[in-house]
């Protein structure tokens, strides 16, 4: 089920108002995967390539967001929180970018959802991927944990 791009936005925005100004725009959205955009005019370095602090936050928050439409309706209140991340800056990025975070394989997911639901707390690593044309550009990895709210 797809999400409504215009909602998600918005939610984004107003929890996390980096989203806004980096111009951050859902381009997919659903439990499988998330595609978020920027431009690389609101993220452009002195080198006129994309930011890499620009780069690394809207992978983290590609996989931020699969996480928070997993969760929202599938699980009791939680809050989910990155724990740690790597990311390889494999070529620069020049234009206009986006971020895809893909949901782990489903034996992987239903074990984390098996923890959570049995802990009040679970870990998982979710991958994004920035492309430059047909290249692979940025590799990211982050650990997310969702904990149950009090």
């Amino acid at each position: 089920m797809m999400a409504d791009k215009e909602a998600l936005e918005a939610y984004l925005y107003k929890n996390i108002p980096l989203s806004m100004a980096m111009g951050v725009r859902v381009l997919d959205a659903d439990k499988k995967e998330v595609v978020l955009s920027a431009p690389l005019s609101a993220n452009i370095n002195h080198k006129r390539t994309a930011f890499g602090g620009s780069l690394q936050a809207i992978a983290t928050l590609s996989c931020w967001t699969l996480m928070h439409l997993n969760l929202k309706d599938t699980v009791k209140a939680s809050e989910i929180v990155i724990t740690a991340s790597t990311i390889d800056y494999i070529r620069p990025v020049t234009s206009d970018f986006s971020a895809h975070a893909t949901r782990p394989d489903k034996k992987r997911w239903e074990q984390f959802l098996k923890t959570f639901d049995r802990h009040g707390k679970a870990r998982i690593q979710l991958t994004a991927h920035i492309m430059q044309g047909e290249d692979l550009a940025i590799d990211y990895t982050g650990s997310f944990a969702a904990l149950r709210a009090n």
